[in-house]
């Protein structure tokens, strides 16, 4: 399942690139970085990932309003979105799952977790 599956980062933050494209490098994952809604927007209009890892906070938009118009654009996409955030509460968790995403990583990114997490979360699809 590895060397296949696909992954959208919406992130605009260059240590969490490097550190997805270490990660998916080292697993054989097929990873797309983009920065923006017109980013996410135009990779799922050419192709559809396996899982969507999306941060919270975003320069022009934030991520609870991206996956609902994700999800209006989109509606035959299903696969599990997840948040990131290093900005966190102990409501967080609810709040995310809430608002419909799948699941959420906290930063700092724990690059030992990444994979792992990513390969239960589109199992669980």
């Amino acid at each position: 399942m590895n060397s296949t599956m696909r992954v959208l980062l919406v992130e605009d933050d260059p240590n969490t690139h490097e550190l997805f494209t270490m990660v998916c490098d080292h697993f054989g994952v097929e990873l797309n970085i983009v920065v923006d809604e017109a980013g996410v927007m135009a990779v799922l209009n050419d192709q559809r990932p396996d899982v969507i890892v999306m941060d919270i906070f975003l320069p022009d938009t934030d991520g609870y309003k991206l996956l609902q118009t994700i999800r209006a654009a989109q509606p035959g996409l299903n696969c599990p979105v997840i948040a990131t955030t290093a900005y966190y509460t102990t409501d967080t968790m609810h709040e995310v799952l809430e608002a419909g995403f799948s699941g959420y990583l906290l930063k700092p990114l724990d690059p030992q977790q990444i994979f792992p997490y990513l390969q239960q979360m589109v199992a669980g699809q």
